[in-house]
């Protein structure tokens, strides 16, 4: 049986089973590889995450300051569409053989496609996932999402103050708990470390499981109710056997913005809320993902974080629920029904609905019912990244 990059880390002693946990939500929650929430709690040093990953691979891995400092000559090797394709970054070329700094050098199918296309021998090496975006930003112009940013940010800081004090002696990785919620409802290669030298859209109402075929009579009175009830079941299955989060946020979204004129989903994390993916009349809006509201100021979603509970009726006139408003491209309801999505007891997501057939409060336990399910497929998740990734 291969050996994981977690395995290496706990034999090594570089976290701990609980940390290993705590990684493996936070990857489910929020994206991303196992690696960048091990660096993004705190756990692991970017270093040392590099140096592990690429005695993992069987490649060498490139300093931070060495990946961001290419020059434009060695960047023009590979056309934009291809880097952004391919999340690669071209680090130097030497006669018909590339150097190429990848997120996964063991994606030999990208390796085979890229040297087919070029012409050039491909040397792989490694860089973390949140420095490969930072470079793939800086030299193809990539947008990097708030989280990723914050990292780089992060990482930066400590960089900084670090090189304003006398070395002291190694600490051990400080451990960032996040709030748990129960709810009640040229010279490029310099900088390259070698491992020979180391001592080691419109929705698609069919897919949601919703809707007859379009030739399809219509239903009235007792089918409708069947209808609806193996429409719950294709969700119910959908769920069951989801691959990320991302297909969790679809199948959700999918179905409940054929109901409404408005849904949308927010991660919650830390003190803020940030938008996920928000349909309005069934078409997905653009954008959605730059909204940020943050809980140092009253707001609907922070109502429902810190309330621990659904929330039912208008939406209080304030700076941030008019900024919510604008995000969804809307205007005040008469009515909002807000609802947190609870995993292991702490509030992930937060899902907004309003408009549609009927009262709101007649829809709340329907609506209750699929996130719930939502919430087990979460959990799926993070059973099955545990299987393959522990």
């Amino acid at each position: 049986m291969a050996i994981t990059l977690l395995d290496m880390l706990l034999n090594a002693k570089m976290v701990t089973p609980a940390q290993i946990d705590d990684a493996l939500q936070n990857r489910v929650f929020f994206g991303g590889k196992i690696g960048t929430s091990l660096v993004e709690l705190g756990f692991l040093r970017e270093e040392d995450l590099a140096r592990f990953l690429g005695r993992k691979l069987m490649v060498p891995y490139i300093s931070p300051e060495a990946l961001l400092n290419i020059p434009a000559e060695t960047i023009a090797c590979i056309p934009k569409e291809m880097a952004l394709k391919y999340r690669v970054i071209p680090l130097e070329l030497k006669q018909k053989r590339l150097t190429l700094v990848m997120s996964d050098p063991a994606d030999l199918a990208a390796v085979d496609e890229i040297s087919f296309i070029t012409g050039f021998v491909i040397k792989p090496m490694i860089a973390p996932e949140f420095r490969l975006l930072q470079a793939l930003n800086l030299y193809y112009g990539l947008h990097i999402s708030t989280r990723f940013q914050q990292i780089i940010d992060r990482l930066q800081s400590e960089a900084v103050a670090a090189s304003w004090v006398e070395p002291v002696a190694e600490a051990a990785p400080t451990v960032i708990a996040l709030p748990a919620v129960i709810a009640g409802a040229s010279g490029a290669t310099e900088g390259v470390i070698d491992l020979e030298e180391e001592v080691l859209r419109p929705i698609d109402a069919a897919a949601a499981g919703l809707s007859p075929a379009a030739d399809s009579e219509p239903f009235e009175g007792a089918w409708v109710e069947k209808l609806q009830h193996y429409a719950i079941d294709g969700i119910s299955r959908r769920l069951a056997y989801v691959e990320d989060r991302e297909e969790i946020a679809a199948v959700v979204l999918e179905a409940l913005a054929l109901q409404f004129h408005c849904a949308a989903l927010f991660i919650v994390r830390g003190d803020n809320a940030s938008g996920w993916r928000a349909f309005r009349n069934g078409v997905e809006i653009s954008g959605f993902e730059m909204a940020h509201i943050p809980f140092a100021r009253p707001s609907v979603l922070k109502t429902v974080t810190e309330g621990k509970s659904y929330y039912l009726g208008p939406l209080t006139v304030n700076t941030l629920n008019q900024r919510l408003l604008a995000a969804l491209c809307g205007q005040a309801p008469a009515s909002v029904l807000v609802m947190p999505v609870v995993v292991l007891g702490r509030v992930v997501d937060i899902l907004y609905v309003e408009g549609g057939e009927g009262d709101l409060a007649d829809r709340l336990p329907e609506v209750q019912r699929l996130l719930n399910k939502a919430s087990l497929a979460f959990e799926i998740l993070i059973c099955r990244d545990k299987i393959l990734l522990g």
